[in-house]
């Protein structure tokens, strides 16, 4: 008997922390990235507290999908001789965090807050018309 309860009492335990949507989407997201002209990189790395663009690494080359971490994610389109554009990544609140919230306990929305599945970046497209570098 003692066994039982301190199996449901683990179960239990292991509910109240599990995050919904770390589970359900991801800690990553893709992203649709096209620009004008084409054939421009891709670049994803993350935002320092200070705003730059930091750890930046080649995802792929315009019109590309890149999977960008959800926790402090950051774009940034170059293509020689335009001007390169960091993209303003923003987001919202990820739709299965209310299964968090409705299925297990709010607690459990702070495994979702520190991997970066509460958000959820809006829009997963972004169109970036480069401008050419003036001589």
């Amino acid at each position: 008997m003692k066994f039982a309860l301190k199996l449901i009492a683990a179960a239990a335990g292991a509910i109240l922390v599990t995050g919904c949507a770390s589970m359900m989407s991801g800690t990553t997201q893709e992203i649709q990235v096209n620009s004008n002209p084409v054939g421009a990189t891709v670049y994803i790395g993350s935002v320092a507290k200070d705003g730059t663009v930091i750890n930046k690494v080649a995802a792929g080359v315009t019109p590309t999908k890149v999977r960008i971490s959800r926790k402090d994610g950051a774009i940034v389109v170059e293509k020689a001789g335009y001007i390169g554009v960091n993209l303003p990544m923003t987001t919202k609140m990820n739709k299965w965090v209310w299964g968090d919230i409705a299925l297990t306990s709010p607690l459990s929305t702070s495994i979702d807050t520190s991997t970066g599945a509460f958000n959820e970046y809006d829009p997963g497209e972004y169109n970036v018309d480069l401008k050419p570098l003036v001589k």
